[in-house]
């Protein structure tokens, strides 16, 4: 499988991931008399198996291959794909490691794009030999109040895999991006999300707030919350507030950075979990009762941060192939 890229975080995403480090074996009360760890785990093993599907493989390789995904730009008011690109089909071309026109192809829609999906291979590149389906990029500005508006639709190995819409708003200083639709997996898993992130411009540098609601109904699972405040070029700077629901259990996490400090909590079942604190490249995490964490906590801690991190990555695989047009590069 295609190893997932990673852009340039937020630093404290990044702090995060010295958070699952700090983790040592400890001695307290087994976390299976509270939560279900085995299932709670099962719930990220399917998430993670929707964004390791030859499917969304398929969809991540347009990502910086279309005529769309160059460095951004300032984008046109709505709508944005031009006469010259309505109707056309695109394919990939090994020689040059882009998508071009197929002018003998139809099934286009009229006031968008089709991009030809293929298999890849271990290194991320569309196989040509093997089609399993297509994307099309309906460009929806005609008459819309926002900047960009844009809905893409994977149909691949005979059904619907992705479908989700795509806005922004831009002012002098700052741009609102939404995506909202659904992830299916061949197994019928469906990951729903409704993600909006606001890029802020100033004298001082630039902000990201990100809210986000993504969720597998079929397994009661949803992840719920914010990062806001996260400053550019900060350490550890910002403010996270999530809540990962496991059927009728929560994880709930509030984390703020500042000056390079964490301080921060999680809670299960609105009961104190863990604590979080100190500096940031290196905090110091405790479970309730002050001792380290126990191995089946760790383990669950491992997911929940792994998770905000993904979100960013999966908010930059959706607007990949359109980056250019949505102007990408001030929200992320």
């Amino acid at each position: 499988m295609p190893t997932r890229r990673r852009r340039r975080r937020p630093t404290i995403i990044l702090a995060f991931a010295a958070l699952a480090a700090a983790c040592k074996p400890g001695t307290a009360p087994d976390l299976d008399a509270i939560l279900d760890t085995d299932a709670s785990l099962a719930d990220y093993d399917a998430v993670e198996s929707l964004l390791a599907s030859p499917d969304w493989e398929g969809f991540r390789a347009l990502g910086g291959r279309t005529p769309f995904s160059a460095s951004p730009g300032a984008p046109a008011a709505a709508p944005i794909i031009s006469e010259t690109h309505r109707g056309a089909t695109f394919v990939y071309d090994p020689a040059t490691d882009q998508y071009v026109v197929d002018p003998d192809r139809e099934g286009a829609p009229a006031t968008g794009v089709r991009f030809v999906l293929y298999e890849v291979d271990d290194a991320g590149l569309p196989v040509v030999e093997e089609v399993i389906g297509h994307a099309n990029l309906v460009d929806e500005g005609d008459g819309s109040a926002e900047d960009v508006a844009l809905r893409l639709v994977v149909v691949a190995n005979g059904r619907t895999a992705l479908d989700y819409r795509t806005t922004l708003d831009i002012g002098l200083l700052w741009g609102e991006l939404t995506v909202l639709g659904f992830l299916e997996g061949e197994n019928g898993v469906r990951l729903d999300f409704d993600i909006e992130a606001r890029g802020t411009q100033s004298p001082g540098g630039g902000t990201l707030d990100v809210t986000f609601d993504l969720g597998v109904e079929s397994r009661g699972f949803s992840i719920t919350g914010s990062v806001s405040g996260v400053e550019e070029g900060g350490e550890g700077e910002g403010e996270v507030e999530l809540t990962f629901r496991h059927r009728h259990h929560t994880i709930e996490v509030d984390m703020t950075g500042a000056s390079g400090q964490l301080d921060g909590s999680l809670l299960l079942n609105d009961e104190l979990f863990a604590t979080v604190g100190g500096d940031a490249e290196s905090p110091t995490i405790l479970s309730a009762d002050g001792d380290p964490l126990t191995f089946d906590e760790q383990l669950v801690l491992h997911r929940v941060l792994d998770t905000i991190e993904d979100v960013f990555d999966f908010l930059e695989d959706l607007v990949d192939p359109v980056d250019e047009l949505v102007l990408v590069g001030i929200i992320l």
